[in-house]
């Protein structure tokens, strides 16, 4: 489809050379998973609207939801947000009217140049319930309440850190809803960057959500790592593995590199003492060679018996001068055992090292393996997947028989996170990935 013909392309042309070029690679990433064309590589005609949405499975599967909630809660309200692709709001609005069956005053559009007064009249409207859609950008992480009549917001980008995606879903979650539970869709696009993303953003939210409750003072929270997103933008098991391998080559260098380092800047220290070590040894190599002479049983024995005390005053010499060396280095704090210990200590690491990057190449064969069963595996759980029946029986579940009932059965806690899960989702984080926040 066009969407992977995309993605293949974007792949092909990845230069890690070019300055930047991580970074650009991701963005392109993400907004192909919004629409294929919106990839720097189409270069066909522009797209009308119905064609924009519909080849894109992203903004396809998310209109397709909405008007199934149209059907079946006709009051609720429903947010679209999008920190990308901001130009083109416009569209997904037009779709709504034109095909979804919107009136055009039951949508609105709040950006960063939507002025403070129009952004409290679409607020007040929307929790109203005289504007059905809003669809919105990084404008409505904070200072906007649209909780009261929400029951869906739809992610269609995913922000780089935990807190700004809990500041999304905060504008929907919220004391004021007059329903008990919201869903918060992650519209994630098969065999993209969009799953990584998330995964890695709740792996965040779990480290964070535990150390708050052992009382942490200080915790990492900052935004996913590029070299992290790095192997995710790739989908091919070979490439993708090259690149993994070629990350753990680098640590494993400059790991090398810093015991090295670290050695050469211990045996400065200890240069002193290998000098005159060296010097004993010489003189016991000498001391050993006068004594083999003094063996041979020759006319000139006698002569090298006499000498022996004079080699052997030597080394007594030599000896004498490195226990002087070390006591004036332990005059300066340097301990001569422990310098000993860490030079065998850090020839030992790097020796394990040198191993590490020799099972590189297995290690390699064994991620492709693993990557093409990863692939497999995503591929298949989506197939054959109707995620707007499913909507439609989550609906009926969910919202009517809830407000008669008052009383939910087919969903399960998840304490790690704090959220609600249907059993009946995928919870592997695929194509939808369906959170309901219970307030």
């Amino acid at each position: 489809d066009l969407t992977r013909e995309q993605y293949d392309l974007l792949n092909e042309n990845f230069s890690e050379t070019e300055k930047g070029a991580i970074l650009t690679h991701i963005l392109n990433a993400r907004l192909i998973a919004i629409s294929p064309y919106l990839s720097p590589y189409y270069d066909g005609e522009e797209p009308y609207v119905k064609e924009f949405i519909e080849n894109s499975p992203k903004l396809k599967q998310t209109m397709d939801l909405i008007h199934q909630n149209k059907k079946d809660i006709p009051e609720s309200g429903q947010i679209i947000y999008s920190e990308l692709a901001v130009a083109q709001f416009p569209k997904l609005k037009e779709y709504l009217i034109k095909e979804i069956g919107y009136k055009p005053e039951e949508i609105g559009i709040i950006t960063g140049a939507t002025n403070k007064n129009q952004r409290i009249s679409i607020q007040n409207d929307f929790n109203e319930g005289k504007i059905k859609v809003v669809i919105g950008s990084e404008a409505i992480q904070e200072g906007m309440n649209l909780q009261e009549q929400t029951t869906d917001v739809y992610m269609l980008t995913l922000p780089y850190n935990f807190t700004s995606l809990r500041q999304v879903e905060g504008r929907a979650w919220r004391q004021g809803n007059k329903n008990e539970n919201v869903r918060i869709n992650f519209m994630l696009a098969n065999d993209s960057i969009d799953v990584f993303m998330l995964q890695k953003l709740q792996a965040k939210q779990a480290r964070y959500l535990e150390a708050m409750k052992k009382g942490a003072d200080l915790l990492d929270i900052s935004d996913i790592s590029t070299q992290e997103l790095k192997t995710s933008i790739i989908t091919n098991p070979e490439t993708r593995a090259n690149i993994e391998i070629e990350l753990m080559k680098k640590r494993i260098e400059v790991e090398k590199n810093k015991y090295l380092a670290d050695s050469a800047f211990v045996l400065r220290k200890y240069e002193d003492v290998l000098k005159v070590k060296e010097l004993v040894t010489k003189a016991e190599h000498s001391y050993n060679r006068i004594e083999g002479y003094s063996k041979n049983g020759d006319a000139n024995a006698d002569y090298w018996k006499k000498e022996l005390p004079s080699y052997q005053k030597t080394i007594e010499l030599h000896k004498a001068q490195v226990q002087e060396v070390i006591e004036n280095l332990a005059q300066k704090g340097i301990d001569v055992s422990q310098i000993e210990f860490q030079t065998k200590t850090t020839e030992d690491k790097i020796a394990e090292l040198d191993k590490k990057l020799e099972e590189l190449t297995e290690t390699r064969e064994n991620l492709v393996t693993l990557y093409k069963i990863e692939k497999a595996e995503m591929l298949k759980a989506n197939e054959n997947r109707d995620y707007v029946r499913e909507r439609e029986d989550e609906n009926r579940t969910l919202y009517n028989i809830l407000i008669k009932a008052n009383s939910i059965n087919d969903f399960k806690t998840k304490n790690s996170f704090g959220i609600t899960i249907n059993e009946n989702e995928d919870a592997n984080l695929k194509d939808l990935s369906t959170v309901i926040r219970k307030r």
